[in-house]
């Protein structure tokens, strides 16, 4: 048997992550059960179709009732909304974690309402996913070799801590453990600046005024690459840059300012400056690439 096993997990929110999720526990014989749980029964049965779950239902408190481990997969919102909620209707023993994208709502709310004879919380956030949304898209590798973020604090119980961190290990992961504060200013920048970079470039071809049939005709996989997840889920989006806005203003203002050193004090390009730029640029990102 594994180090680390749970006899039921339920998955509130079993789309992309949830059911990728579900896939991999199973396949690496993490659990005996897998329930599902949400509010929308054409997405429960999609979960199910897939195999990413074993059982559903929309009976939020009956999934939670027998759970060993609860992984919350809902947008930043709702999971921070409903938190109260969950960690109530657990047993004793039960760990709960999520997938979040930012952590310091999340995980201040969770641990505040984390009981010694309830649900333990620990923030987590796997840096996997895909511009596609939905649990048709799920599949068991989707967390090999991508890391997760465990958040740590000074209230996270030590034990749970231990038991999420084997989970995400066992799933595939590498671990980077960080307080939420920190999380969520690094994720601005390699997670959510990027995707805001995305979605602008979007809107400017968008403002060009060019024929879209044209550019779709002509585009090359530079502008692809750079704009695949301008198609991700909106709604996901917004929460994480409403929930995580201080940051994200942050990283979008020295975005702002390299952009506009591209560009001399007269407003020009010079030749120069632009081939430092580049230089730099390009020693960077080699030194990212390499392993």
């Amino acid at each position: 048997m594994n180090q680390i096993y749970f006899p039921q997990i339920t998955i509130v929110g079993p789309g992309l992550l949830g059911s990728s999720l579900g896939l991999a526990a199973r396949e690496r014989r993490l659990c005996e059960h897998i329930v599902g749980v949400g509010r929308n029964k054409a997405s429960l049965d999609e979960a199910l179709h897939v195999e990413g779950v074993d059982t559903t239902t929309m009976d939020l408190e009956g999934g939670l009732a027998e759970a060993d481990l609860v992984v919350l997969c809902m947008p930043i919102c709702t999971i921070v909304k409903m938190l109260p909620q969950i960690m109530a209707a657990c047993k004793a023993g039960a760990l709960v974690t999520d997938v979040g994208s930012t952590k310091c709502s999340i995980v201040k709310t969770g641990e505040q309402f984390s009981k010694p004879d309830g649900g333990q919380f620990v923030g987590c956030h796997p840096m996997a996913g895909s511009e596609k949304f939905g649990a048709r898209f799920a599949r068991a590798d989707l967390y090999n070799n991508t890391t997760c973020y465990v958040t740590k604090t000074e209230t996270t119980d030590l034990k749970a801590f231990a038991r999420v961190s084997a989970l995400w290990r066992a799933l595939g992961t590498r671990l980077v453990v960080m307080r939420p504060e920190r999380h969520d200013t690094l994720t601005a920048m390699v997670s959510h600046l990027p995707h805001m970079i995305s979605v602008s470039m979007m809107k400017a071809m968008e403002l060009s005024g060019e024929d879209k049939n044209l550019v779709r005709g002509i585009i090359g996989n530079g502008f692809r690459d750079m704009t695949r997840v301008a198609a991700a889920n909106t709604d996901m989006w917004v929460d994480i840059g409403c929930d995580n806005q201080s940051a994200v203003r942050e990283a979008l203002s020295l975005f702002r300012d390299a952009l506009n050193d591209v560009v001399d004090v007269k407003g020009e390009i010079s030749k120069e400056k632009l081939r430092g730029l580049l230089e730099d640029a390009a020693e960077y990102r080699d030194f990212l690439a390499t392993n």
